[in-house]
């Protein structure tokens, strides 16, 4: 896949098309970025404003700012990814007294929430049974579980905040290798 800038970095449109391109029509000034996911690389050419010099073309360079966007976009998504499986892995609560490894998995979020809901529509609840990863299942006083549902809610507050922090940090950077330090 091409994708074309113009001389300020602004992505105008994209193209899927092979390697080299054939007979790509000149449309003003562009630099194009080739994406290849085969070989996990980025292959760079620059088209419409070039010139010819004893029969080769010599290529203006491609702009920083150009190069950033992808390099940027990248990197987001792979701390994105990392921090939802981070979350996915389940979290540690002292609420009993004890600390218990909890399962965070999406049904065991919703679960979780369809708990909360219940003590907090029926005040006579006073015990729930709920399973750690741990030790199985252990029962958790109203006070327990509360406390436990408060405690999912600031590990996931917590890597969010993370992962904002990150991405502003990573859509900061002034070179790709800055955005390569960056790690969740």
């Amino acid at each position: 896949m091409y994708l074309f800038y113009d001389e300020n970095g602004s992505m105008k449109y994209s193209c899927e098309a092979p390697y080299p391109i054939e007979g790509l029509t000149k449309q003003g000034k562009f630099t194009a970025l080739y994406l290849d996911d085969n070989i996990h690389q980025d292959i760079i050419n620059n088209y419409g404003d070039y010139t010819v010099q004893d029969g080769v073309p010599i290529y203006t360079p491609i702009p920083l700012s150009v190069k950033l966007i992808p390099a940027k976009e990248a990197k987001i998504e792979e701390i994105n990814l990392a921090c939802n499986q981070e979350i996915l892995n389940g979290f540690k609560s002292s609420c009993t007294g004890v600390e218990h490894e909890y399962k965070f998995t999406e049904e065991w979020q919703t679960n979780l929430n369809r708990q909360m809901n219940s003590l907090l529509l029926d005040n006579s609840i006073e015990f729930v049974n709920w399973t750690t990863k741990d030790v199985g299942v252990i029962i958790h006083t109203r006070e327990q579980f509360i406390k436990l549902y408060q405690d999912s809610q600031e590990f996931i507050d917590s890597k969010m905040s993370l992962y904002y922090s990150m991405k502003e940090q990573i859509m900061n950077c002034q070179n790709i290798d800055d955005i390569k330090l960056v790690n969740w």
